[in-house]
């Protein structure tokens, strides 16, 4: 005979329940909500194209083996401050805005540690490649998007749970070829996530009414290559002619700038796979000037 729960049994019993029923029946109707990683994009008419179910353009297999990749070493990295993790993996939901998402870890820094910056914080662990991580390094920021999502992170878990005072966010970059590592903090900006916020909601006014949003990126920003409805997207279609008729060349000093880093990485990566030649006596007494 089953056994009847109670409590906080009975609830994690029947969740129990609903994620077996789900999975044995993968094609049922699902609720619909925004995903983090989407909204962070910051484009309610891409968001709004992901709650119809309109399928995208399919990825290259090399970009699916990638974001593989990228899936597999988040799981790894988390491990590497497994000593001060609360939780990995957090879930939150907000009914009210239909967001749904999954935090990459929340951490605890003791006071003994660091007094000054002792507390909770949201981990958002990204990888990337030599190009576009040496890009970040060199700006000292993380990437806009990044940041939005880190961001709405916070917001989630704080306004779910109620009880986990969040003093920021941190997010967490790997070099996937040479396995560096880039940190920053990231602080909770209300002003933008109650912008962001409200056009959540002016978005799923229009979808009530059977309309899709107007709002979207700017014409100029890079994100539409590689949006993936830009194949029937009339604004993405728009903004890459925009920018092609719009593109300006680069000023010399900020073109040699590039080069000159990219000499640069070449040369330190060359280095740090050559082994140092051993040098004789007379060598070592040369530069350091011994008569």
């Amino acid at each position: 005979m089953a056994k009847r729960h109670r409590g906080a049994a009975a609830v994690l019993a029947a969740v129990v329940e609903e994620t077996i029923a789900e999975r044995g029946n993968p094609k049922g109707e699902k609720e619909k909500y925004i995903h983090p990683s989407s909204l962070a994009k910051g484009c309610m008419l891409y968001i709004a194209r992901e709650l119809m179910g309109i399928p995208k353009a399919p990825l290259e297999a090399r970009v699916s083996r990638i974001l593989q990749v990228g899936t597999e070493g988040h799981r790894r990295i988390s491990r590497y401050f497994s000593s001060i993790t609360l939780a990995r993996e957090v879930p939150f939901v907000d009914e009210e805005y239909r967001i749904k998402g999954y935090c990459d870890a929340i951490v605890y820094i003791p006071p003994e540690r660091d007094a000054e910056n002792a507390g909770f914080y949201a981990v958002e662990i990204k990888t990337s490649g030599a190009a576009e991580f040496e890009r970040i390094v060199d700006e000292g920021q993380p990437k806009e998007e990044h940041v939005r999502q880190c961001q709405i992170y916070i917001w989630g878990i704080e306004r779910y749970y109620k009880c986990i005072p969040l003093r920021g966010g941190i997010i967490f970059y790997e070099n996937r070829d040479t396995l560096e590592h880039c940190l920053f903090d990231v602080e909770y900006d209300e002003a933008a996530l109650a912008s962001l916020l409200a056009k959540v909601k002016a978005m799923w006014e229009r979808l009530r009414e059977g309309q899709l949003p107007e709002d979207h990126l700017p014409l100029d920003h890079w994100a539409h290559r590689y949006c993936g409805y830009l194949d029937i997207c009339e604004v993405g279609q728009r903004a890459i002619e925009y920018q092609k008729q719009h593109r300006q060349p680069l000023p010399d000093k900020v073109l040699a700038e590039i080069i000159g880093k990219r000499i640069v990485r070449k040369r330190r990566r060359e280095g740090a796979g050559r082994k140092a030649r051993m040098r004789s006596l007379e060598e070592l007494a040369a530069q350091l000037g011994w008569q």
